[in-house]
């Protein structure tokens, strides 16, 4: 895909990585199970360093910056501000830590960077005409308000006992396989929601009302991953409802909505990977969802769950598949006319 300098960058400044995007191991066929286990617990893999850190972050947050489940089972001001403001924190150090890292000290410069066109500062697409200040905005305004408002619904279906309903009747070994298991499954679970409910965010309708605002961000940086309507907000954190059902533990809700919030983060850097170092660079999906912010119609879920493969709209970086997917789009836009 590279083409044009020695930087491995095309005329108009656009980079690309050599290897093409690959499914997970667990969505080969016929099975390999070393190849699943290599990728289960080596190092990079599905659950280190990653996911492991991003649990360990809930852990912090669940253990240190939440109010006892007791303390909420009333619906009080005083501990719903306490989450709201924490969450606030939370999306400054994140999104805007990583905002500082890659685009004001340019730490990494303009290694891994998919393109050198700058977020807009002057476009009349965004509020107060500035992408980074417009995105912000929706971030904190919207989104922190809206996952935490998940977030309280969690803790008070739980302390209420609404949630949690099979904790009483289960042994302390079976309590704790299961609340692993849902660990080890939440990036999966929200992989897969994340894909139909993106699917459905691409219906017209939706798209032109909803989620045409999150793709006003072509050039995409930290800030863009929650740069989305109120109603996309809500739909997006509604994976929550899975361990809503599933869950014994308020931790793995909280993990759930986490995730989601992580995730959103690193795929929307603008940078294939995060370099830490020499040796160690942390890969967050970022070129597949790249992908779909440049051409729209294609990788509307990740790598992990293989559904766009499965329902055709995959987009692993290649030429062939750029021109599998032009002839996808070319025949539907045929069969509307």
């Amino acid at each position: 895909m590279a083409d044009g300098t020695v930087s491995g960058r095309n005329a108009r400044g656009e980079w690309r990585p050599e290897s093409t995007i690959a499914p997970a191991p667990i969505n080969h066929w016929p099975p390999r199970p070393g190849a699943v286990l290599r990728w289960l617990v080596g190092f990079p893999g599905y659950l280190w360093p990653l996911n492991v850190f991003w649990f360990v972050v809930t852990l912090v947050t669940w253990t240190w910056l939440t109010p006892e489940l007791t303390a909420m089972k009333s619906l009080e001001f005083w501990w719903i501000a306490l989450l709201l403001g924490r969450n606030m924190a939370l999306a400054l150090l994140l999104f805007g830590g990583l905002h500082l890292y890659f685009f004001v000290f340019e730490r990494q410069g303009e290694a891994l960077r998919f393109t050198l066109k700058p977020l807009a500062t002057d476009s009349g697409r965004f509020l107060f005409r500035h992408q980074v200040r417009d995105n912000m905005f929706r971030t904190l305004v919207s989104a922190v308000p809206v996952f935490t408002g998940y977030e309280v619904l969690t803790y008070w279906g739980f302390a209420n006992g609404y949630l949690g309903l099979l904790d009483a009747s289960m042994g302390p070994a079976l309590f704790w396989s299961w609340f692993v298991v849902l660990l080890v499954l939440t990036p999966f679970v929200h992989s897969v929601h994340f894909y139909f409910t993106h699917r459905l965010l691409h219906v017209r309708p939706l798209y032109r009302t909803v989620h045409g605002l999150h793709h006003r961000n072509v050039e995409i940086g930290p800030w863009s991953g929650l740069a989305m309507h109120p109603v996309e907000h809500l739909i997006y954190f509604s994976t929550v409802g899975v361990q809503w059902l599933l869950a014994l533990h308020p931790v793995n809700a909280l993990f759930q909505i986490q995730l989601a919030i992580f995730n959103a983060a690193t795929a929307h850097t603008g940078f294939e990977k995060l370099k830490l170092g020499e040796r160690l660079a942390i890969d967050g999906g970022c070129h597949f969802h790249y992908l779909h912010h440049k051409y729209f119609e294609c990788n509307y879920g990740g790598s992990l769950a293989a559904l766009d493969k499965l329902f055709g709209t995959f987009h692993d970086g290649s030429t062939d598949a750029h021109a599998a997917m032009r002839q996808r789009l070319r025949a539907l836009r045929e069969a509307d006319a």
